[in-house]
Formats: structure tokens, sequence, C-alpha cells
């Protein structure tokens, strides 16, 4: 079971839903139904943003050939325990393994226009990330990917990025004479007020 290919439907079918339903209507719900069709499937894309098939089929993930009536997909068995999700944004659905962590993130634009697909494995940052951007969830630990330690290192990085983009914004706000930088720097200050208060959370628990 794979998404369906909406280059292959007829082009009167695409005026007709364009008509009807205006481009953002009609668009929006390509992309939207191809996010639900992706989740429910069988299949994962075949061409990968960073990484090899090996690091997926390290972790447990076994491949198929491309499909031949369109390789944008492959089948794929996951890892016991792992499922696909949904998103709030329809081209990012992502794989949880089964402690409920993003593990694979996978981009898919279903437009008929500029259908394509990719996906790479989460690291520890892009987890560490997530979560501290939400500042909602405790991070779950393991003994192999994301310790204790792995994880309070990547929220020092993301920390530290923080501060340095604070005083980069600080630097441009003393050089221009508009508000833009002076706002930048005072919403960063306050994402990392946000920051340091689950991080904090994170450290008690």
């Amino acid at each position: 079971m794979t998404p369906e290919n909406t280059t292959a439907r007829p082009a009167d079918l695409h005026l007709l839903g364009l008509l009807s339903e205006g481009n953002d209507g009609y668009i929006g719900g390509m992309e939207a139904a191809g996010q639900r069709e992706l989740v429910a499937s069988t299949s994962l894309p075949t061409q990968l943003s960073s990484g090899t098939d090996e690091d997926f089929v390290k972790l447990g993930f076994i491949f198929g050939e491309p499909d031949s009536r369109d390789p944008l997909f492959r089948p794929a068995t996951l890892p016991e325990g792992w499922r696909k999700e949904g998103s709030d944004h329809n081209m990012w659905s992502y794989v949880v393994d089964q402690l409920g962590r993003r593990r694979v993130a996978i981009f898919y634009k279903a437009a008929y226009y500029d259908r394509r697909a990719d996906m790479r494995l989460e690291n520890v940052y892009g987890y560490a990330s997530t979560l501290a951007y939400e500042a909602s969830a405790l991070p779950v630990y393991d003994d192999a990917w994301c310790t204790r330690e792995a994880f309070a290192e990547q929220l020092a990085a993301i920390r530290a990025d923080l501060v340095q983009r604070i005083e980069q914004a600080r630097e441009m706000a003393a050089s221009r004479s508009d508000d833009y930088w002076p706002r930048r720097a005072s919403k960063l200050k306050d994402d990392l007020a946000k920051h340091d208060a689950w991080a904090a959370k994170v450290a008690e628990a």
C-alpha cells in the first residue's frame, strides 16, 4: 500500500478541483490526504536526505525494492513497536519508537506539480530541540540512543546557540534604526527563559 501518485491524475480532474475548491483548497486537501495515506501505508520514501539505508537497517528496518509504478516510495517494515504518525504540518510525518520518541522525520509533498519525498534519521540533538521548543514533555532515556548524559549535552548546545543568537541580535540592533532587531533580541531572550525553566524541570526529573 502506497500513497496515491497524484501526478497520475488526469489533467481535467486537477482543473476541476482547482475550479471547485480554489488553489489553496485543492492543493491543501491533496497534501493533507497525502500525509494520511503515508501514515496508513506500508511504505517509506526511497530517497534519504542524509545517511544510508544501512543506518536504518541497523535499527531493524527492512526495505523492499522501489515501487515500479511509483519509485518515490518502497515497501518498508518498521522495527518492532515502532509506528508512523502525522504532525500539524501536512508535509511532515514521523516514525516514533516504542517509547514514543520521534526517530525518523519524513518529508512528503503530495502536490501533483511538485511531488517529492525523502526521510532522515533523527539524532538526539533533534529530539532535544523538539522537546525544548515545545517545553511540555520530559525526555525518555535509554542506555543506547538517548542517555541522560547525551541529552544534557545537547540541551547545553541548544542553550549556547540561543545565547549566541541573542548577542548577534543585540549587535544588529545597535547598528540599525528600525525596531526589528530589538524585538528579535527580546523574543530570543524570552525563548531562553522558557528553555531554562524547562531544562530545570528536566534536571529535577
